[in-house]
């Protein structure tokens, strides 16, 4: 009866409902943006907060998991069940991790700011170039350009591992989550 649950009230629903369905739409905005050629700063941003997105929900799905099987999960705490997962599946503490410094501006530890950890402005690339051209007749030519390039491959990566990892886990690949 997952379906009378709607799609927050279990893990299940929330990976089909959610964390899928905001893979689809990023994947299907990129797919649109470059078929279309649109690759401008507004675009890219829009395809950042789509990913922003689906990297959220898909490292949100331990926290469903855990809190609707809490009384059959051996760890007595949400953050020892993580890192439990993550000790048997890297590719959920890779997305842990890169979920957390897109979401946190700072990553703060226990004495304040941690610089050790990638802090969100960490992940972005922007450029700025700046063009000068030099001519004895025309005098001094500039041109400044800002591009915000858009997806960086190594988290692309990181997701694409988890998506994996979740599509194969609802389709009875025989992890069995609650007992970790």
């Amino acid at each position: 009866m997952e379906t009378f649950k709607g799609p927050l009230g279990s893990h299940k629903n929330f990976i089909h409902h959610i964390a899928l369905e905001n893979y689809h739409e990023y994947k299907m905005l990129c797919g649109l943006n470059e078929e279309n050629g649109k690759n401008k700063t507004p675009d890219k941003y829009k395809e950042c907060r789509y990913f922003l997105n689906v990297v959220e929900s898909m490292n949100n799905i331990l926290d469903y998991l855990y809190f609707e099987h809490e009384d059959e999960i051996q760890q007595s705490s949400l953050k020892n069940y993580k890192n439990s997962v993550w000790a048997m599946y890297p590719e959920l503490e890779e997305l842990a991790n890169l979920a957390n410094a897109y979401k946190h501006c700072i990553r703060e530890g226990r004495g304040g700011k941690n610089v050790n950890l990638p802090w969100a402005k960490d992940l972005q690339r922007p450029q700025l170039n700046v063009d000068v051209e030099i001519s004895s007749s025309l005098g001094v030519n500039t041109s400044v350009n800002y591009e915000f390039p858009w997806p960086i491959a190594e988290h692309e990566q990181v997701l694409e591992k988890a998506v994996k990892f979740w599509l194969g886990y609802i389709q009875h690949d025989g992890c069995d989550l609650k007992n970790v």
